[in-house]
């Protein structure tokens, strides 16, 4: 599949969220199934939660995960984060 054409400002949200670790993981365990925001919590362990709202609202914010019915969802820029390398 060809990857889909970003513009700049995209290619630099991208590379800030991929830059910080956390982020990247709280994709990857979010993946295409869904999650609850505590199943999320537990699956990555040892972090504060001040730390983990504060990353995942960024995360929401800046459109790389949604939260429907109770559950988080990564969107197609959330799956680039997630699984783009």
């Amino acid at each position: 599949m060809p990857e889909r054409e970003r513009d700049r400002e995209q290619h630099e949200r991208l590379f800030k969220a991929a830059s910080n670790p956390l982020r990247k993981k709280m994709a990857e365990k979010i993946g295409n199934r869904g999650i609850t925001r505590e199943e999320l919590k537990k699956e990555l362990g040892d972090v504060s939660d001040f730390e983990f709202k504060f990353n995942l609202d960024y995360l929401i914010a800046e459109g790389f995960v949604v939260e429907k019915d109770g559950k988080l969802y990564l969107t197609e820029d959330g799956v680039d984060l997630a699984y783009g390398g």
